[in-house]
């Protein structure tokens, strides 16, 4: 009888709490991931959904490249790992969600709508990242809450607030400020009240794609675009 399989390592912060994300999947929980944090080698599913970004060197490529050649399984989603993974599928790494697609087809480029300040302590969010407004306002329009015109003038202002004095509160003045406080109301509660959590949204989809499929080989598309990609590595290193 073959060894059980290890405990999936996910790399999680404050896209999702610690534990709502053990209710979907038992695993080694670690901290957001940061350069050299990944194993060399692992015979199990490792999921990035957060990692550092200016505190620290962000994973670099190359260490998932690294796992995704010994036969690993590599799923990103939400934060981190999803920017990892809009650039490494076509090497078999896996993404999910709303923001791993958003990267893919281009209508996200920058990096920095994922950053958010979060405690040290327990990781918990203390500032709204960019994508979080991007997705709320998407789905507003699509509610015919608010007209394109509206959400972009939203999303600028948004923008322009330093990602690390974003909060909730600073986001609703200065929207206050620009269409007033009726017209502010009616948006915060029209979509059932507050910002979408768009990031903690595909940390939950990630943890649970994992858990349906956690044994290595069972992706033979995932793994013969990965063979592919092998032959064209030295391609892509000299690109990136």
């Amino acid at each position: 009888m073959p060894p059980p399989a290890p405990k999936p390592i996910v790399y999680l912060g404050p896209s999702l709490p610690l534990r709502l994300a053990e209710e979907v999947l038992r695993a080694d929980y670690r901290p957001p991931v940061k350069r050299g944090d990944l194993p060399h080698r692992f015979d199990g599913v490792v999921i990035i959904i957060d990692g550092e970004f200016g505190q620290s060197l962000a994973v670099s490529p190359n260490e998932i490249l690294r796992l995704l050649d010994s036969g690993t399984r590599v799923i990103g989603a939400a934060s981190m790992g999803a920017l990892r993974a809009a650039e490494l599928w076509p090497c078999g790494m896996e993404g999910y969600g709303w923001i791993f697609e958003a990267y893919c087809d281009g209508r996200v480029n920058a990096d920095d709508e994922v950053a958010l300040m979060y405690s040290p302590f327990d990781f918990s969010p203390l500032t709204v990242p960019l994508i979080n407004v991007r997705r709320w306002l998407e789905q507003l329009e699509i509610a015919d809450q608010v007209d394109r015109v509206s959400s972009r003038r939203l999303f600028f202002l948004a923008r322009e607030i330093f990602f690390a004095d974003r909060t909730e509160d600073a986001l609703w003045l200065a929207w206050e400020e620009e269409i007033g406080q009726v017209e502010a109301r009616r948006l915060r509660f029209g979509m059932g009240g507050g910002i979408t959590d768009a990031k903690g949204s595909d940390a939950r989809l990630a943890l649970t794609m994992a858990s349906r499929t956690t044994t290595l080989g069972v992706d033979d598309e995932r793994r013969q675009r990965a063979a592919e990609w092998r032959v064209d590595r030295a391609h892509w290193a000299r690109a990136h």
